[in-house]
């Protein structure tokens, strides 16, 4: 299975927009695909992020040429929250369309920031469905493996699923606080 790239159903809207989605579910590889021409700002790449995190004008300096109703992506918007602040601004004055994406809305309300009063739909990317699986769905797959992309597309997808699980329920799960019985929950979620 690995190197298939499937079609995502989900469907763009024509104004800006939030998408939300677990890690490695596939949100920027989407994002990529179907705005190839959008500018793009990848809060993941370390030197974009240190160089915007004391000084977030530059991130409205880097757009304001963009011409009037041009798209941007920003990824991993919850690493910088308050450059939302900027995105309303440059939806309202540049008429800029946005597509932020970022793993949940929920650390963006906790960080108290703006989250756009309407201006930005909410959208939720989820692993990769039946349809979009078509002819590679394999029911007794899903179940042992789930059909997370990075999973699935790996050419070694039990390991694949090992790291992820122990990384992201050790760390991303712990840390955010959103499972409080964690052994418990690991119990639930057995990889052999």
């Amino acid at each position: 299975m690995a190197e298939q790239e499937y079609a995502r159903v989900l469907s763009p809207p024509k104004q800006s927009f939030f998408l939300f989605g677990m890690r490695g579910v596939g949100k920027s590889t989407w994002a990529r695909r179907v705005f190839p021409r959008a500018h793009r700002i990848d809060l993941l790449d370390e030197g974009v992020y240190q160089n915007i995190l004391p000084n977030p004008t530059l991130f409205r300096l880097e757009l304001e040429g963009l011409p009037r109703g041009s798209w941007v992506i920003v990824d991993e918007i919850q690493r910088i929250p308050t450059l939302l602040n900027y995105v309303h601004l440059l939806i309202e004055e540049k008429k800029l369309r946005f597509v932020l994406l970022g793993l949940s809305a929920r650390k963006l309300k906790q960080a108290g920031v703006n989250l756009l009063a309407g201006r930005a739909l909410r959208k939720q990317m989820f692993p990769l469905l039946p349809e979009e699986l078509a002819k590679d769905f394999d029911l007794d797959r899903i179940l042992t493996l789930g059909s997370l992309p990075l999973v699935w597309q790996s050419a070694s997808p039990t390991e694949t699923l090992d790291v992820y699980v122990q990384l992201y329920l050790k760390e991303e799960i712990r840390a955010e606080a959103l499972v409080r019985n964690l052994p418990a929950f690991s119990r639930f979620l057995p990889l052999e």
